[in-house]
């Protein structure tokens, strides 16, 4: 995926990726070809594969630039408490609840979780204090867990009560329901 500054590039980007979201208010994202998807945003399958690898990767640029769960940006405390990871987790299900839609609708939630793989490891409060291997497997453990979470979310409306939610976030996180 196209990762420069050059704003004809970025531009093209934006407009791949807002075709794509077009296109599957329409159809299934397994039903669009790259071809379709170049004529719907006006860029040649040129452009597009200097830009992408694929139509999963404009998925990817989008979680990444657009919806991106970025817990680095909920605080700067030196202590990043999973209380407060799974507030913040709950908050982006809820804010982005309708793009999450699309993606369990289409069969592509599964691309949520490099996603938050990848914010986890970047974001510099995510268990600071351990070393880089178990923070690797703590990063798996929550992206895969808070994707699987967003599913839920999704298949069941939508509607949970905030507060409820992001108890029960915490609770699955924390190992409490597994006590009892």
């Amino acid at each position: 995926m196209y990762c420069g500054t050059n704003p004809t590039a970025l531009l093209n980007q934006r407009q791949l990726a807002e075709a794509l979201f077009r296109l599957m208010e329409q159809k299934p994202f397994s039903a669009i070809s790259v071809s379709e998807l170049c004529r719907a945003a006006s860029i040649s399958r040129q452009t597009f594969y200097s830009l992408f690898d694929s139509k999963e990767s404009v998925v990817t640029y989008t979680l990444t630039e657009r919806c991106c769960y970025a817990p680095e940006t909920a605080g700067e405390d030196a202590c990043y408490t999973l209380r407060q990871m799974c507030a913040d987790y709950g908050d982006y299900l809820r804010s982005h609840a309708d793009f999450l839609r699309t993606l369990v609708d289409n069969d592509i939630i599964y691309l949520l979780y490099d996603s938050l793989y990848d914010s986890l490891l970047d974001c510099g409060c995510f268990l600071s204090d351990m070393s880089a291997e178990i923070r690797a497997y703590a990063a798996d453990f929550m992206a895969g867990g808070f994707t699987s979470i967003a599913r839920t979310y999704i298949r069941t409306g939508a509607h949970t009560d905030p507060t409820l939610l992001d108890g029960l976030i915490y609770g699955l996180f924390n190992g409490s329901f597994l006590d009892k």
